[in-house]
């Protein structure tokens, strides 16, 4: 008798396990006869997401977006990837404190790792290096990425090779390197400074893109904000909310092959320490910053034929500015071809429209060069570019043209020029004149994108005198450099234009 109430006591036990199954067994009377049906269990994945309304973008990562909130489906093979996290207004209250399309701090060097049931989002550092095999491991141990944000697995996708975590409290954060508030803000000029006070509950998140290689979120964030200097308050407590693109962008998995700087060119670098079994101790090191040109013919190139890069340089041009502007920008970016054929590459820069009819061109997002226009009272232009931190490689550059630069350029050539040339004798200057002023500012800037500094000894070199040759000025117009901060040429004396001396900055081929 007891072995039959163990055996009848099993049975049940099994019955349970098998009705708690992934897929339970049901009965069904069809008419007279029984249908087994099978009804599959409901998984995390498919719990998590039912009965709520879900906006989904699918690309190097799947975007949910849903009761703003923000969902990353991550890619389990994205794990200890290098990305960078590129920050860039869309929209602003007042862009005294940035300029839409700027991005106001440099991106996070960033990586997705995993520990037990949590992803970490971590911030890497590439200070350190070396080419020992035996002091790579304890550098990697002694730069260590930091956790920036814990990240709770709320469930796998259906073929476990991905997984859900929420990023809403990342993005929807004050974070120093992804908020709004630029280092060159124009309220800050004079010498104040910014107090700001971050609104969590006025915040949310915005649009939502993806594609292969990188995706993006705007995040609405307001703060209230109070500028002030030493003595009193210009502003007190305003309200004020900028919407930031943030691009999560996957860093090549093939890093360019670094190039040392040479402290002769004025090139802008990146700087590393390297360690090393041999030599005298730690050693620094600086690779430039370049861009990433390789020709699509190497065979030809090699031979010294001109060829095209497999991956030109493209700056698109916004289409906000006023349409005079637009000729004489595209050709001070076109110009640089001529700098570009000196070392073998043809069509290796160029401009374009902002596009019409690309749905996935994007100019808030950290894979496309602009150049962008600011409605602003500022006398300026910037053109500031950022870089994979591993190897100095440029992956994006921004060139910001502020509306009264225009202002600027034009009391600039009437205070120069007027006493040797009537034909800035005039209130507004014609657009052909005022055109040319425009191409130098631009391609002074797009100078700056391809990582050159300033060269300001170039004018200094120049003996007054030839300021006043044709000939010299002809070929060099005012400097050597186009990256000096070059002015018209003051020198001139009445009659010398007419003798066919130049009196604007020179082309930019002169370099």
């Amino acid at each position: 008798m007891r072995l039959k109430l163990v055996i009848i006591f099993m049975s049940f036990l099994f019955v349970q396990e098998v009705a708690a199954s992934s897929a339970a067994i049901i009965w069904k009377k069809k008419g007279k006869k029984e249908e087994k049906v099978e009804v599959k269990k409901e998984t995390p994945y498919e719990k998590f997401f039912k009965g709520k309304k879900c906006e989904t973008v699918k690309g190097l990562i799947i975007l949910h977006k849903m009761d703003n909130k923000i969902y990353f489906e991550l890619p389990l093979s994205l794990l200890g990837k290098d990305m960078l996290i590129g920050s860039t207004v869309t929209e602003i209250t007042n862009n005294g404190f940035a300029n839409v399309g700027e991005k106001p701090h440099e991106p996070m060097h960033v990586m997705f790792t995993r520990t037990d049931s949590t992803i970490n989002l971590r911030q890497v550092t590439c200070a350190y290096m070396s080419k020992d095999r035996n002091l790579q491991e304890r550098i990697k141990t002694s730069m260590m990425p930091a956790i920036i944000e814990n990240l709770a697995i709320k469930a796998y996708s259906p073929d476990s090779t991905a997984v859900v975590i929420d990023m809403t409290n990342f993005l929807l954060s004050d974070n120093e390197q992804l908020n709004p508030f630029s280092a060159y803000a124009p309220v800050t000029w004079s010498g104040a400074w910014i107090e700001k006070e971050f609104k969590r509950n006025n915040s949310q998140i915005a649009k939502i893109k993806a594609f292969d290689d990188n995706v993006s979120v705007q995040s609405s964030l307001t703060y209230s904000v109070s500028l002030r200097d030493k003595r009193s308050y210009y502003w007190y407590k305003e309200p004020f909310t900028a919407v930031m693109t943030r691009t999560f962008l996957l860093l090549p998995e093939e890093p360019m092959r670094p190039r040392l700087a040479d402290p002769r060119i004025n090139i802008f670098w990146q700087g590393y320490s390297e360690f090393s079994n041999e030599g005298n101790g730690m050693k620094p090191l600086y690779y430039a910053n370049r861009w990433r040109l390789e020709p699509k013919d190497e065979a030809a190139y090699r031979r010294g034929e001109l060829v095209e890069p497999k991956k030109p340089i493209v700056f698109y041009i916004d289409n906000a500015f006023p349409e005079m502007w637009k000729p004489y920008m595209k050709y001070a970016v076109e110009v640089w071809q001529k700098a570009f054929e000196n070392i073998g590459f043809k069509n290796a820069i160029i401009a374009k429209d902002f596009p019409t009819n690309d749905p996935e061109f994007d100019p808030d997002n950290l894979k496309y060069s602009c150049i962008r226009y600011s409605p602003s009272s500022v006398a300026n232009a910037m053109g500031p570019s950022w870089t994979d931190p591993r190897t100095g490689e440029i992956i994006n550059a921004s060139v910001y043209v502020y509306h009264n630069v225009i202002k600027l350029v034009q009391d600039w050539r009437f205070l120069h020029t007027a006493a040797v040339d009537s034909d800035v004798r005039k209130v507004v200057l014609d657009d052909e004149i005022i055109g040319d002023c425009i191409r130098y500012v631009v391609s002074h800037e797009v100078g700056h994108c391809l990582a050159l500094m300033h060269n300001m000894s170039a004018s200094a070199a120049i003996p007054v005198d030839s300021l006043r040759s044709p000939s010299f000025t002809q070929k060099y117009g005012t400097t050597y450099s186009i990256m000096d901060y070059a002015r018209n040429n003051y020198v001139a004396q009445p009659g010398d234009k007419e003798k066919g001396v130049r009196l604007t900055p020179p082309g930019t081929w002169v370099v």
